[in-house]
């Protein structure tokens, strides 16, 4: 204890070192650690910068994952059917909002869902089929809220959640809840377009959809931009509801001292470690005045949404509310998924610019006025604070006119109808000019006003946001991009799976995502057989020979033919995954041959990760559960023992397939990574009849997998990225020169600070805590009910 530093206090509490002790060896301490923390930091960040390292998957995970074909019932997609809605509303307000749900709920079982009360009311027409069912809330007294200026029904709106989940806990309906969404009782959801949007996301994981507020002021201060706004609507996967209602009651206690309910929502999705993924189809509305300027530029989205219908002017002009959300919900029976989509158009006759807002308005400004600037929101609003400060909004905006000359006649949605008679269905809306005061112009450009009526012909899309988008974009060594021929071929749902096997030196694990890869088709190996042509194929696919890929001597494997029926069962593969002419033809390893492994080499490109896919048949086998092998990607053993009567159900001649993905990069057994070795050999579990067969492969197919940028080739490819990142050595090289030089300068501080006599004491820090003191800070203080 001799050599350790003593602290001691002065009358006045400042602490001051005893003359016998000296600051150098908590000086020495400080260094090491800064040395030590620099140190730690530079390995693990040059360890980080490996994007390509294995995972240290022990050899043991053997784990292969059989994908199904089109034999496999195919899950449902998402329909209304699948979700429920927690709508929030209070006695006070529910019989004159009610006639805002009316415009977007489908009645006599359609949809699921509830209304939830603050207390009972006594109102027949609330209890009509035409409008949910009513619940009362649960009482929230016992929960504390200490917002000043807030309102407690905060607790109330938050807890719908959970008491949703629990009035669906049980019963026959829960079978089919995918979702639950929230909205209040002013909020309008355009249902079809909700639909799609949730059909992009798995109900199988937790996510938390939706959208921030129009306000930059609410997200930057009050809330925040990654909460869903509860009023605009959000949508929780029901695992994800399930995991909340068990801890939402826990989390809100925490939370006292928060405005809202969204807010609250938003922090028990903090702890569970799900963030807001963002649709700016919901609108949470959080404005004053007329939505021209908003609806009329909307996204490139599907409208999901609409809120505070209370606050803002009329959808449209001359009607009240309710009619103007009924006249909107005429287009959106029509085609939703084109309802307020904006198109900018050219009338080069006249020289105007003709902005059309499908459903809600047409807009004429004479001169011609660019696309990008057409594209942002004119200022025929307020901002939610009513300060005229249009910096308070998320979003840029643009003047409604910057002259007379070019203030837009604006065309409102009056009627629209389908036009069945022709071939083609035909939507046809029409738009009347809307009164209002029009400046004289003295450009000599023609006055829109004259026209009185403008009628839109346009095609049902309701396909328009489930579209492949294909770009080609020149390369940085290229002025131009260009393709001759797009073929679109459907196939089945199956044909590529979500899962695989990935497979590495370090063993095997599972590989989730694999549908979400755009591919492309490197080899497609008929092994064995001749080659099948696009007229024996039921999706017009080329299969090529295997004697070009074959690495083994011919002696060492024999082809094998079968000339009777291939049994396509329900769980295995279809002929969409792979033709009769694939699966009736074979190469088989037998031990009178030698005992040896069949392999085939083929050439790829390094930088990219790669679907191996292996068709199995045995056509080869006298009888069951004879056939057991290996099977090997680079060397690796990417399959032990594979049972092949087991794996098809106990049945000869039936195919199926496994999927396997490999990263082409060097390792022990592949040390350039340019190429892929696809190997099958006979097992520990292998038959010792000589006239048994070791091993078959029917077919194999490799496709190339898009690297982390989407792309598949060109500049952005893998391989370049690669080759621009700075070597291990001389990033280690400069991160231990930055590390030296921190020691220095922290060293140089700490010297002269001892230069300075101990004249300042340290003001003790004071370790009494009000523990009931609201004024001292934002405090969250955990307590019990």
């Amino acid at each position: 204890m001799g050599d350790q530093k003593t602290l001691s206090y002065d009358k006045s509490n400042k602490p001051f070192y005893s003359s016998s002790s000296s600051p150098c060896s908590f000086t020495a301490i400080v260094v090491f650690l800064i040395f030590v923390s620099y140190l730690l930091y530079s390995f693990s960040f040059i360890s980080f910068l490996n994007p390509y390292s294995p995972s240290k998957s022990p050899n043991s995970l053997l784990v292969p994952v059989i994908r199904l074909g089109s034999g496999q019932t195919p899950e449902e997609q998402t329909e209304l059917k699948h979700i429920v809605f927690g709508i929030a509303a209070s006695s006070d307000l529910w019989k004159h909002r009610r006639e805002y749900v009316k415009t977007w709920w489908k009645p006599n079982g359609v949809m699921n869902g509830a209304v939830w009360l603050d207390k009972p009311i006594n109102d027949t027409v609330s209890s009509s089929s035409a409008l949910p069912q009513i619940r009362i809330s649960s009482d929230t007294s016992s929960f504390k809220y200490r917002y000043r200026n807030g309102h407690r029904s905060a607790i109330r709106i938050t807890r719908i959640v959970s008491e949703t989940v629990r009035m669906l806990n049980g019963t026959e309906a829960e079978r089919n809840v995918r979702w639950v969404v929230m909205g209040d009782d002013d909020t309008v959801f355009f249902t079809e377009n909700l639909v799609r949007v949730l059909r992009k996301y798995d109900h199988k994981q937790f996510y938390y959809i939706g959208a921030p507020s129009e306000s930059h002021l609410q997200n930057l201060h009050q809330f925040s931009y990654g909460m869903a706004y509860g009023g605009g609507g959000f949508a929780i996967s029901y695992p994800l509801a399930k995991v909340l209602e068990k801890m939402q009651d826990r989390c809100i206690e925490r939370y006292s001292d928060l405005y809202g309910s969204d807010d609250r929502i938003h922090a028990c999705m903090a702890e569970l470690g799900v963030p807001l993924t963002k649709e700016v189809g919901f609108h949470q509305f959080d404005v004053y005045g007329n939505l021209l300027g908003l609806l009329s530029v909307h996204p490139q989205a599907p409208i999901v949404s609409i809120h505070h219908l209370d606050v803002v002017d009329p959808i449209f002009p001359k009607t009240n509310r309710v009619n103007a959300l009924k006249k909107l919900m005429i287009p959106a029976k029509l085609d939703s998924a084109s309802l307020v989509q904006q198109s900018v158009c050219y009338d080069k006759s006249h020289q105007w610019t003709m902005s059309i807002s499908w459903g809600y308005t047409v807009q004429i400004t004479r001169t011609y006025m660019p696309a990008r600037m057409m594209e942002v929101p004119t200022r025929t609003f307020n901002d939610w604070h009513l300060r005229s400060d249009f910096t308070n909004l998320a979003f840029n905006t643009r003047p409604v006119t910057w002259t007379d000359c070019q203030r837009p006649r604006v065309f409102y949605f009056s009627h629209a109808f389908s036009n069945s008679s022709s071939s083609d269905t035909t939507t046809i809306s029409q738009y009347l000019r809307h009164d209002e005061w029009y400046p004289k112009c003295e450009w000599g450009i023609a006055d829109p006003s004259e026209i009185n009526q403008i009628f839109v012909y346009k095609k049902p899309t309701p396909d328009r946001w489930s579209k492949v988008v294909i770009r080609f974009v020149p390369s940085k060594d290229s002025n131009f991009a260009f393709v001759n021929a797009i073929e679109v071929i459907s196939a089945p749902k199956d044909l590529i799976g979500d899962v695989a096997t990935s497979v590495s030196h370090d063993g095997t694990e599972k590989f989730n995502g694999l549908a979400k890869q755009a591919m492309e088709v490197v080899y497609r190996v008929n092994v064995g057989g001749r080659k099948v042509t696009p007229f024996n194929d039921t999706l017009w696919r080329t299969w090529v020979t295997d004697e070009g890929f074959l690495k083994t001597g011919d002696g060492s494997s024999e082809k094998s033919y079968f000339t009777g029926r291939i049994k396509y069962r329900r769980g295995g593969a279809s002929r969409e995954v792979g033709p009769d002419n694939v699966y009736n033809t074979a190469r088989v390893g037998k031990r009178s041959n030698g005992l040896v492994d069949m392999s085939w080499g083929f050439k790829v490109n390094v930088g990219y990760k790669y679907l191996i896919r292996m068709h199995f048949c045995d056509i080869a086998s006298k009888s069951l559960g004879r056939l057991y092998f290996n099977v090997y990607i680079n060397g690796n053993l990417a399959y032990e023992d594979f049972d092949i009567s087991y794996a098809a159900d106990n049945v000869l001649a039936s195919p199926y397939y496994i999927d396997f993905v490999v990263d082409a990069t060097a390792d022990d057994n592949n040390p350039s990574g340019s190429s892929i070795t696809v190997s099958v050999g006979p097992s520990n579990k292998t038959s010792v009849d000589g006239n048994g067969v070791d091993a078959i492969l029917n077919g194999v197919e490799i496709m190339k997998m898009n690297n982390s940028m989407g792309s598949l080739d060109g500049y952005v490819s893998t391989e370049m990225i690669l080759s621009t990142c700075p070597n291990r050595r001389n990033l280690s090289i400069f991160i231990a020169m930055l590390a030296f030089m921190c020691i220095f300068m922290s060293f140089y501080i700490v010297t002269q600070r001892k230069r300075v006599k101990d004249q300042y004491g340290w003001t003790k820090l004071s370790m009494d805590v009000l523990e009931d003191n609201s004024k001292s800070g934002n405090q969250f203080t955990a307590r019990k009910a």
